[in-house]
């Protein structure tokens, strides 16, 4: 009996003594790991070395790494989730401003705009590191150039830039006041008009001719059936044929309309990045 418990004794003192030494070397495999480019191996080491060391004080730190490496197979979801648990667990604010600025281009990378802005927010509202500062008014600006929010794209920029005569600046704003929207009440009472007028003040020239062309015809052979007091006819076509087309050459102005608004928006989201992008902090 006695021997069983040296025995237990000696184990639990080597387990006790060899346990953070294997955790450490678990750490080092997995940066290791993540510098050669295995993510997936990575991912599996970090989430060992926190199974083992629950407590661990920087397991903040290895959340973020594990984030990072999620990141980098493009695996958003889970690599937001690490990110986000990294941040709640660092008690230093500008570290946590530091990783929130991770959060914020994983969130524009995946898609989430909106959410990106908010945190980028956070940091500009937050942060004493003026590089840091620099780099989130950049990346607002960004954001706001896929939320298609002008306004806020000139006002983050010109903040970044700062100085009125930067060219990059200079060529942003004249791009940003070429805009050329058309109105969707505009097409739409043109159409109420003349059928087919709201496409062609959209631009789209083919279906505007289809339009005037078939109203056209049905309100000629409406007109006809009048004329001839064939009113059964008329009523006829006027609910079966002219309504449908009608109303549906008003519907298609007002898309085609939003359908060129967007490629505006487009168009001027490509040409903002082309001339901020060299200048990326």
């Amino acid at each position: 009996m006695k021997l069983c418990f040296a025995v237990l004794a000696v184990l639990i003192v080597f387990f006790s003594q060899t346990i953070p030494v294997l955790s450490d070397d678990i750490l080092t495999l997995a940066d290791d790991l993540s510098k050669q480019g295995k993510y997936d191996e990575a991912i599996t080491e970090y989430k060992r070395f926190i199974f083992f060391n629950p407590d661990y004080a920087d397991n903040a730190q290895v959340f973020y790494k594990m984030g990072l490496a999620y990141r980098a197979e493009h695996n958003w979801y889970y690599a937001l989730d690490a990110i986000k648990t990294s941040i709640t667990l660092t008690h230093d604010p500008e570290i946590a401003n530091e990783r929130r600025f991770s959060l914020a281009t994983t969130l524009l990378a995946s898609g989430n705009h909106s959410l990106a802005r908010l945190e980028l927010i956070r940091i500009l509202d937050s942060t004493k590191d003026s590089s840091l500062s620099h780099k989130a008014l950049y990346f607002s600006g960004i954001a706001s150039v896929y939320a298609f929010d002008w306004d806020a794209t000139a006002r983050y920029f010109n903040d970044f830039y700062s100085d009125p005569n930067n060219e990059s600046l200079k060529e942003l704003n004249l791009t940003l006041k070429k805009k050329s929207y058309k109105s969707t009440t505009t097409a739409k009472v043109l159409s109420v008009f003349i059928p087919g007028a709201g496409q062609f003040y959209a631009g789209n020239w083919r279906d505007g001719l289809n339009a005037f062309i078939l109203n056209g015809v049905i309100i000629g052979f409406t007109a006809n059936s009048i004329y001839k007091k064939d009113y059964k006819d008329a009523l006829l076509i006027t609910f079966l044929l002219l309504y449908r087309y009608y109303t549906g050459n008003i519907y298609h102005a007002e898309m085609d309309v939003e359908k060129h608004n967007e490629n505006v928006d487009s168009r001027i989201a490509k040409e903002v990045l082309r001339i901020v992008s060299p200048d990326e902090p």
